[in-house]
């Protein structure tokens, strides 16, 4: 695994609580809908624009800027700035991702030419909200600190009712230790009780899946790939595998549509942005 737990922090949900109320009214905006089956929301603390509805992230250089989201966050900004070294901080956020939502299995930074590193500070999840790096299931709980792979395929799912919530810091360096104020006590791993099991894939799966191209078209080839994602949490499919079947089923659709879309978000998600 090239993702792992970083330890935790000390985090009061009562201060946490009343920002992230404070986003629900003034913050939130869509960035990057392409990969969500569902919904993924982003507020914006810090970037190089301080713009917060700049919800990009991109090469820039200097310092970042806090937003008009960032300066009415008090809690959330006395984390970042007490625990993290904000002067290679090139993006800071807020992600919520919706009950019975997937992320679409990705690589990030393809299109960037700086090294960064992703660091994942979960302020409200559950059991039912999962990870993914390539075929390895897994959960982060709240007030764990997290180093992300960004690099490598992966996935995000919430399976609950209950909306994730995490912080996300990325930074212009290429090494995790260099982001911290003090070093964590360093146990670069993902914890056993952090791991998920999944179930063998029924022998029959595939072709029931791949049936799917009876009533695909562009009206639903999100939906068939939200099935396909969801079957990759629960069962042991390939990560590359929801692709190669999204592409199966397209093809067997003889839908020159619905063929060109799973093409361009298989690439899309991959390897060109």
């Amino acid at each position: 695994m090239s993702s792992y737990s970083l330890g935790t922090l000390s985090i009061d949900p009562t201060q946490v609580d009343v920002d992230l109320r404070g986003i629900e009214n003034f913050g939130y905006v869509d960035s990057y809908d392409e990969f969500v089956c569902g919904s993924w929301r982003t507020c914006m603390l810090r970037n190089g624009s301080g713009d917060g509805g700049d919800a990009k992230i991109g090469d820039y250089e200097g310092p970042s800027k806090s937003t008009e989201f960032g300066a009415r966050l008090g809690y959330l900004d006395r984390i970042t700035t007490e625990h993290f070294r904000t002067d290679n901080l090139r993006f800071a956020r807020v992600t919520r991702l919706a009950p019975d939502s997937v992320v679409v299995p990705h690589r990030d930074y393809v299109e960037l030419s700086s090294s960064f590193v992703r660091i994942h500070v979960p302020l409200v999840t559950t059991e039912r909200a999962l990870v993914s790096e390539n075929e390895t299931i897994y959960r982060m709980r709240a007030g764990e600190v997290w180093f992300l792979d960004a690099t490598e395929v992966h996935s995000i799912a919430n399976f609950s009712d209950v909306g994730r919530v995490h912080l996300l810091l990325d930074f212009a360096v290429s090494d995790p230790r260099e982001v911290f104020t003090v070093a964590p006590n360093w146990a670069p791993q993902i914890p056993a009780e952090s791991l998920v099991g999944r179930r063998p894939l029924n022998a029959d799966e595939t072709e029931i899946l791949l049936d799917l191209d009876k009533i695909i078209d562009r009206t639903n080839a999100r939906d068939v790939l939200a099935i396909l994602i969801k079957r990759y949490f629960a069962a042991e499919l390939d990560v590359l595998e929801v692709f190669s079947l999204l592409g199966r089923i397209a093809e067997g659709s003889a839908d020159a549509d619905v063929v060109e879309w799973s093409r361009w978000i298989h690439s899309h998600s991959l390897t060109a942005r």
